[in-house]
């Protein structure tokens, strides 16, 4: 427990501070009622249109994996600013028939022309946010398409050219946007879209934000689909549609004159990774997760073992409970953010930072000094700190999807283009990533190579965590949620209340949210339930408290009896569906 001097802590008013414009998980329009549904196979997604196609291919009798194939394709044309075709993400797959859980690791990759310095300045210092976000050389190699149509060939049941057929129709005959899709085409134009005329033209006729009532179309992304259906997956990194995305990139030489493109290979070599899952026995539950390049499976891991050592996190109604969260999730990601790297440069110690000794150790120091700054420990076996210490770095955007199917498959899957509408590039009608700002902008600190740095063919570290928890061997929950570096706080908050306070789906999506980033603690305000405590109660010694909307996209299943339930997150337009 936390020592007690916590408790009597003067409070003093949270600060309501602006919330950044940068930020586009603060596009959300805010629900209010939280979507549930109950049956035999549920989906949970952010997007109404695409909870619908993924149900009806269900409905037919398809594979959970159809089901994401259809939905995902969908949220590239109804959703883009959060993920499309030209992004890339994590699937956590659970096997009924195999009793196998599996990861398809379709992160994107630094192009081989990439360098270290790519988004420095001359003088060594990080490009601004805003340039860095639109710059090519933000653009990685796109990993969702291999990582779809590697999953479905494996799994699928469907057709794969039926289970793009939804999207096809939505791109070529058009939907009417969503509130929160017209906010963020918003946001981008503040953030910059006028680097890319197609961008421009699509996304802000006349130069203005889509109007509302009007159908959207987007024809140059359903020629893309049409050849994808035809033609297969393999069919974006190599032949006539891959040269197209090639030269579409490589033309962004006009407006960045130092962008050396992209290569012949880069699309062509692109594989997904296929990975063992980041498992361990807590809350008597064993929850499995995603591993690096994701940290936000590691940071999941590492908050609730922190809980579990410290021994506070019983009972919602104490302030305790929710200052030991806080702060299990600040020295969690002190670890994370130094350690993890692509592990095709060497293991990452996870086993080392989740070893029992190591964790109680961690809990003691963050229980002797509650107001200190954690910083990375050193695991056992490691004698020295290796890496110069990164900055905290940007990480935004992001979309989940949650789906067990009626044989019990399930796929969690978190995907991405980055910022809003990722580098606002349009290539072939889909919306470019500008996921390698995610890497370290500087190689070196201190004199010591970063772990997180750019270099060709490397995968940048990640916080996406789409999660699977086990009971007595089988799923008995699913989840995931977009939100960059406060993924891995989200998800912790869900788990403890479903598996600690054994609150049911919707509260369990509902229960407000936190989030440390350095000195500041991120408080919910006006979240969809509300707090079970005075939110001023949790000042801890040298953090300030800051109040503001946080835009989490949460898919939760849970299996109660012999029923899936679904709960989507009411914070963005998240909906669950059911068949009986």
């Amino acid at each position: 427990m936390i020592s007690t001097l916590l408790l009597l802590l003067s409070l003093s008013p949270v600060s309501a501070a602006p919330v950044s414009r940068d930020d586009p998980e603060q596009a959300d329009t805010r629900k209010s009622s939280i979507s549930t549904a109950a049956g035999s196979a549920v989906v949970v997604t952010a997007n109404p249109l695409a909870s619908k196609a993924a149900l009806n291919v269900l409905a037919s009798g398809g594979h959970a994996v159809d089901a994401l194939v259809a939905a995902q394709a969908v949220l590239a044309v109804a959703e883009p600013q959060s993920s499309g075709l030209g992004g890339g993400g994590f699937l956590l797959h659970w096997d009924a028939r195999r009793q196998a859980l599996e990861v398809f690791d379709g992160r994107e990759t630094a192009p081989e022309r990439s360098r270290s310095d790519d988004l420095l300045k001359p003088s060594g210092d990080p490009l601004s946010y805003r340039a860095a976000t639109r710059n090519p050389d933000a653009i990685g190699i796109p990993g969702t398409v291999a990582l779809l149509w590697e999953a479905h060939q494996q799994l699928g049941q469907r057709p794969w050219s039926s289970t793009l057929q939804p999207a096809i129709r939505l791109a070529r005959e058009g939907f009417l946007p969503s509130p929160r899709l017209r906010s963020s085409v918003a946001l981008a134009q503040r953030l910059g879209a006028t680097h890319n005329l197609a961008f421009q033209q699509l996304y802000l006729p006349g130069g203005k934000p889509l109007p509302a009532g009007r159908l959207f179309r987007n024809p140059a992304l359903a020629r893309t689909l049409e050849t994808l259906a035809q033609q297969g997956g393999r069919a974006f990194y190599e032949g006539p549609l891959a040269q197209r995305i090639q030269r579409g990139v490589n033309a962004l030489t006009v407006q960045a004159p130092n962008f050396k493109g992209w290569s012949a290979n880069d699309l062509a070599s692109y594989a997904v990774v296929r990975r063992s899952p980041l498992c361990r026995v807590l809350m008597k539950h064993r929850v499995c997760t995603v591993p690096p390049p994701s940290s936000g499976g590691l940071a999941v891991l590492q908050t609730l073992a922190l809980l579990e050592a410290t021994g506070g996190f019983n009972d919602p109604d104490n302030p305790q409970s929710w200052r030991d969260l806080a702060l299990a999730e600040s020295w969690a990601d002190a670890d994370r953010l130094y350690w993890v790297h692509d592990p095709i440069d060497g293991s990452v110690p996870t086993q080392g930072l989740l070893n029992p000794s190591y964790v109680q150790a961690r809990a003691q120091a963050m229980q002797a000094s509650p107001g200190r700054l954690p910083q990375p420990g050193l695991p056992p076996g490691l004698k020295r700190f290796p890496f110069g210490r990164p900055g905290p770095g940007p990480e935004l955007g992001t979309s989940h999807v949650t789906i067990v199917d009626g044989a019990g498959n399930i796929a969690s899957y978190t995907t991405t283009v980055e910022t809003v509408f990722g580098s606002r590039n349009l290539v072939e009608g889909m919306v470019m990533n500008n996921q390698l700002t995610d890497f370290d902008w500087r190689p070196v600190v201190g004199g010591l190579a970063v772990a997180n740095r750019r270099r060709p063919g490397r995968r940048p570290v990640s916080s996406m965590a789409p999660t699977i928890v086990f009971k007595a061997n089988q799923p008995v929950l699913a989840l995931g949620s977009p939100g960059g570096k406060r993924i891995p706080h989200y998800i912790s908050r869900v788990l403890l209340a479903a598996l600690q306070w054994a609150e049911p789906p919707a509260r369990s999506v509902g229960l407000p949210l936190l989030s440390p980033r350095g000195d500041t603690l991120v408080i919910e305000k006006d979240p969809p339930l509300p707090w079970p405590i005075n939110p001023n109660q949790l000042n801890v010694p040298g953090r300030k408290l800051r109040s503001q909307t946080l835009g989490s996209g949460i898919g939760l299943l849970q299996r109660i009896g012999d029923r899936w339930h679904g709960a989507a997150d009411p914070r963005r337009e998240g909906t669950a569906l059911a068949l009986p």
